[in-house]
């Protein structure tokens, strides 16, 4: 009984150094873009979202009124591509990312004008105009 005891407890804290490896790997590789980011402005007037980023690769999209839309993303360089369930419908959507990580900016294909989003937090410094 004793070294089954004994047996167990190793288990547990070798488990227990394998997840807090686990959790040191992911937190030194997570995106810069993880966290929640709010549309700061849009000249196209849309209703003021939310994108909220996880270490994982999904997220997702909050408007007030409206059910939160997941998406899975992928960050290349400068380019940031959203995967959106819309509905039921899959919509790609392509974001640029600002180099310091500061802007995530969706340029419109129906009018040509450029909303961006800022981290929560960062509506005054940025002179968010969205509502």
């Amino acid at each position: 009984m004793k070294m089954k005891v004994i047996s167990s407890l190793a288990v547990i804290v070798l488990a227990a150094f394998s997840f807090s490896g686990v959790a040191s790997a992911a937190e030194a590789t997570a995106s810069p873009l993880v966290g929640t980011w709010v549309l700061c402005q849009d000249p196209d007037g849309s209703p003021k979202d939310t994108l909220e980023f996880f270490a994982e690769g999904y997220g997702f999209s909050r408007r007030p009124n409206a059910a939160m839309s997941p998406f899975l993303f992928k960050e290349a360089k400068d380019q940031l591509l959203l995967a959106v369930n819309a509905h039921g419908n899959l919509l790609n959507i392509y974001m640029g990312v600002s180099p310091d990580h500061s802007r995530l900016t969706l340029k419109s294909e129906r009018t040509g004008n450029e909303a961006f989003y800022v981290r929560v937090g960062q509506e005054k410094q940025n002179g968010c105009t969205a509502k």
